[in-house]
């Protein structure tokens, strides 16, 4: 068992979720449509773009006028430059009582730094909160501890939402973080590992946008759509992290 973002967070938000997905391998994609599927349509082919120009790619922009902007955007944002090496789509692995498992959206390896970049597309700009979610501690984290770069390279992270192109979310990182992030994903692997109950969560919110909202109450995503898209209190991370990354991820 990796223990990967989406695991962690799903373990967060509902222990009946977790063994769904990684204890009984029970799994399937949303089951959505109407604007909910545009969105996260949409957020699936910019990370595929963001991934073809960090590789390369020089092909035209998109049909969709939306996608282009956002295209266009974030070569304003990220512009190619000599002497850096990027690598998008990157995973990293680091394995030891605590297996730990990340796929990066991007990262940007320079003379003494190496940056992630996250892509978010929800209707809101990256925020603070992001600070202490699942995904920055351990991406940070599995970066900075797994020492396949070269040690004395300094360690952030980057959210950045096309929507909202001049605000991004940087986050640095310290060794006195590292060694929190450390201790605290230590804790968090054994209460998942030792767990003899999997209890659904008590939080209404964390079941509107489940995929297992079916097995719980016999309502689909789907179902309740119109209800979602009326409301701030929708995760829409945990949406595109279903979508775009699947099961492992």
């Amino acid at each position: 068992m990796w223990f990967s973002q989406a695991a962690l967070s799903a373990w967060q938000s509902c222990p009946l979720k977790y063994k769904y997905r990684y204890l009984d391998g029970l799994y399937w994609p949303l089951a959505t449509g109407g604007q909910l599927s545009i969105k996260i349509e949409r957020g699936r082919q910019f990370h595929l773009l963001a991934q073809r120009y960090f590789g390369g790619w020089t092909g035209n922009p998109p049909g969709d006028p939306l996608l282009a902007d956002w295209l266009e955007g974030l070569r304003g944002f990220l512009p190619l430059e000599p002497g850096l090496e990027y690598l998008p789509e990157y995973e990293l692995r680091l394995g030891g009582a605590v297996p730990l498992l990340a796929k990066f959206d991007l990262l940007v390896v320079g003379p003494g730094a190496v940056t992630i970049y996250d892509w978010k597309t929800e209707d809101k700009p990256p925020g603070p909160g992001l600070a202490a979610a699942p995904q920055s501690r351990l991406y940070l984290y599995l970066l900075s501890a797994s020492g396949y770069f070269p040690q004395g390279k300094e360690a952030a992270m980057v959210y950045w939402n096309p929507r909202f192109p001049k605000k991004p979310l940087r986050l640095e990182y310290s060794a006195r973080q590292e060694e929190e992030d450390g201790a605290w994903l230590k804790r968090l692997a054994e209460e998942i590992t030792g767990a003899a109950a999997f209890p659904p969560t008590q939080e209404e919110k964390n079941c509107r946008y489940c995929e297992y909202r079916p097995v719980c109450h016999g309502q689909s995503l789907e179902d309740v759509q119109e209800e979602l898209l009326d409301t701030d209190e929708v995760d829409w991370d945990q949406v595109q992290e279903i979508e775009l990354k699947g099961v492992i991820l």
